[in-house]
């Protein structure tokens, strides 16, 4: 579920050495080969990718690295997915059919298109746990759709904004110099407010035929491998940190009934709220151990509103108190 392609390293490299930097100083501590970078058949982790990026712009005092890192890569999906939404009959099909396979270029990836008014949000999200904040990835990925947009187009995309939770990392100029439209903080989302009118632009390099080859390979070769309890275990984890997993929210993201998603479920031999307090008791057992976060931030990680309600559950799980278990896990 933690990988992504080798390609999301292209110019990395490079842009490192402007600034006086090693690659391999970068990518060493994370156990990533130099034969990885730029690879789109290797994969590495994608928790090890945020943390190189993160720590990689504070070192070098480069706020700006996930945008300056996504400028110059442009697209870097590349493979099937790329020729995929460049086939399709619109900037928007193509944006739908990239959300739809992001999983064959990283799992831990997750998009979603929200209908806004006249305008549409693609939203973006990731698996791992919201323990912090993670700006350059979000910046680094946001711009990427954005310049996915102009590719489809054929020309540069004026967006009607782009919303972002964190809170600026660089000056406003930067964001504004590299968005080209207004960049609002302290957002619900992290998203590309995209005009529908946008949207419904011709790609200028549909193809119907080549299109569907590649959809029915990328259906051929992800379908039968991943079963619908993986999707919904990634949904499950980006949305419990926001006191948002629910049955109906994962079946909204998944574009489906909530019935519809139950059933699926249950011919699977899964229970969603079972699915949810597995997924949680592992991730109590793992922040217990490997994180200094107080139990009432874990809580909310896990998403109680409550830290005695965390405390109940986590006593059903393993019949101690958490603060005895991240003693025993830690002594």
């Amino acid at each position: 579920m933690d990988s992504v392609r080798g390609t999301a390293l292209l110019q990395f490299g490079e842009l490192l050495a402007e600034r006086g930097a090693s690659l391999r100083s970068q990518l060493s501590p994370h156990h990533i080969d130099l034969n990885v970078v730029g690879n789109y058949e290797r994969k590495f982790s994608y928790r090890s990718l945020v943390q190189i990026f993160e720590g990689s712009a504070h070192a070098l005092g480069m706020p700006e690295l996930g945008l300056e890192l996504a400028s110059r890569q442009q697209s870097s999906l590349l493979g099937p997915l790329q020729h995929l939404a460049q086939t399709a009959a619109t900037a928007g099909e193509g944006l739908a059919a990239v959300v739809r396979y992001m999983r064959v270029y990283s799992p831990s990836i997750l998009f979603h298109l929200e209908r806004r008014n006249d305008s549409t949000l693609l939203c973006f999200d990731n698996a791992l746990p919201c323990i912090e904040d993670i700006p350059q990835i979000v910046e680094k990925s946001l711009l990427h759709g954005r310049l996915l947009i102009a590719e489809l187009l054929g020309a540069p995309v004026q967006l009607a904004s782009v919303l972002l939770r964190h809170q600026p990392q660089a000056e406003l100029a930067v964001y504004r110099r590299y968005f080209g439209c207004p960049v609002l903080f302290g957002q619900e989302h992290n998203a590309l407010a995209i005009h529908q009118r946008d949207l419904q632009r011709p790609c200028v390099r549909h193809d119907p035929v080549l299109h569907g080859i590649v959809r029915f390979y990328l259906e051929a070769h992800t379908g039968t491998d991943e079963k619908l309890g993986f999707e919904v275990e990634r949904h499950i984890h980006a949305l419990l940190p926001k006191q948002r997993c629910s049955l109906e929210q994962v079946a909204q993201l998944l574009d489906l009934h909530p019935r519809t998603l139950q059933r699926r479920l249950a011919s699977d031999g899964l229970d969603f709220e079972e699915h949810v307090d597995r997924i949680r008791r592992q991730r109590a057992e793992q922040l217990l151990g490997q994180s200094d976060l107080p139990i009432n931030q874990i809580a909310l990680e896990l998403g109680y509103r409550r830290t005695t309600s965390f405390c109940r559950a986590h006593h059903r799980w393993f019949g101690i108190a958490p603060i005895e278990h991240r003693r025993a896990l830690k002594g």
